[in-house]
């Protein structure tokens, strides 16, 4: 990062050193909101990850569809590690926005699709947060946002009712 001690010594007049300090300010200034755009290594141990993910009291499953990525903070501590997730395919999409837990079932089936929706928790509508049997790195899903069974597992106990779920993004074709 730039900081405006790093260019005061190289000034070479006292009546510009003002004027190119509050320049390098801003400059410092701007460049820190575009940090990091998903946590790596860092955010396990606990660090702050994301500008786009919002920094709240109550847990935020942070959902990366640019990446295929998710992970859960509470204020700007890291919670639930970066794992690989699977979002909607073309004609299914997941829905960007800000939505609550509003529904927890660990032996979810979806009669619709007719497959088993493990670990489910609920978060906007009929889509959810859960594990499937299908490889996340291959394919798309109907909407929801897929989990291995392992990950799910580990995260439903984490989560509960009221919690936040921020998704943006557009999954890679």
């Amino acid at each position: 990062m730039v900081r405006s001690s790093d260019f005061v010594s190289l000034l070479p007049a006292r009546r510009h050193r003002s004027r190119i300090c509050r320049v390098a300010a801003l400059l410092s200034a701007c460049a820190a909101p575009f940090a990091v755009a998903v946590p790596s290594a860092e955010a396990a141990s606990g660090k702050s990850v994301s500008p786009h993910c919002p920094h709240l009291a109550r847990k935020v499953v942070c959902v990366d569809q640019d990446h295929q990525r998710m992970w859960v903070q509470q204020g700007k501590k890291v919670v639930f590690p970066v794992v690989r997730v699977r979002t909607g395919m073309p004609g299914r999409r997941t829905p960007d926005g800000l939505f609550h837990i509003w529904l927890r079932n660990a032996h979810q089936y979806s009669y619709l699709f007719h497959e088993p929706m493990p670990f489910s928790l609920f978060f906007h509508g009929d889509y959810a947060l859960h594990g499937t049997y299908q490889d996340v790195r291959k394919g798309g899903s109907n909407g929801c946002v897929n989990l291995t069974i392992a990950d799910s597992k580990r995260l439903f106990p984490t989560l509960g009712i009221g919690d936040a779920v921020y998704i943006w993004g557009h999954k890679p074709r």
